[in-house]
């Protein structure tokens, strides 16, 4: 019985497949996942990576909006939106960017980046995912990233 479960569970893996797209600027750290699973962060003050443009004298913009979190799993499922911005810098020239503020504990955020050169500025940097498993397929879209933060 042990062996039958073990290989249902491999096989269960080996049958997942999943596609991610960005449009945008690709987001490095912290890294994209499913929209409704937050990556974690180390920080309460994150750095944030992204792949960096092949032109020059590109600067970025980044932001960060408060994560609503609805709803309980166990009843009718959880549901997230995008909340209030809560932090906005321009003219970023590297390629990552230390929040100076410090972010609540155990809370989860969204954030997003873009390209600006000059006063051309690209669109908010946002991902597609399909994701076909044992369960089903699910497809999302235009999604910001999302993330949370540690407990403390």
């Amino acid at each position: 019985m042990r062996r039958v479960i073990f290989v249902f569970t491999i096989s269960a893996f080996v049958l997942v497949g999943c596609a991610t797209s960005f449009k945008g600027v690709k987001p490095l750290y912290p890294k994209v996942g499913l929209p409704s699973v937050p990556t974690s962060v180390d920080s309460l003050q994150p750095t944030f990576r992204w792949e960096p443009a092949p032109e020059s004298d590109v600067t970025y913009d980044l932001i960060i909006y408060e994560g609503i979190v609805q709803g309980s799993f166990w009843k009718e499922g959880v549901k997230r939106a995008v909340g209030r911005e809560i932090y906005y810098r321009e003219w970023i020239k590297e390629a990552e960017h230390k929040i100076e503020e410090t972010l609540n504990p155990d809370a989860e955020y969204y954030w997003s980046v873009r390209k600006r050169k000059g006063q051309n500025v690209s669109n908010w940097s946002l991902y597609d995912i399909e994701v076909v498993g044992p369960m089903g397929y699910g497809k999302a879209s235009n999604c910001p990233f999302l993330f949370k933060t540690p407990k403390k």
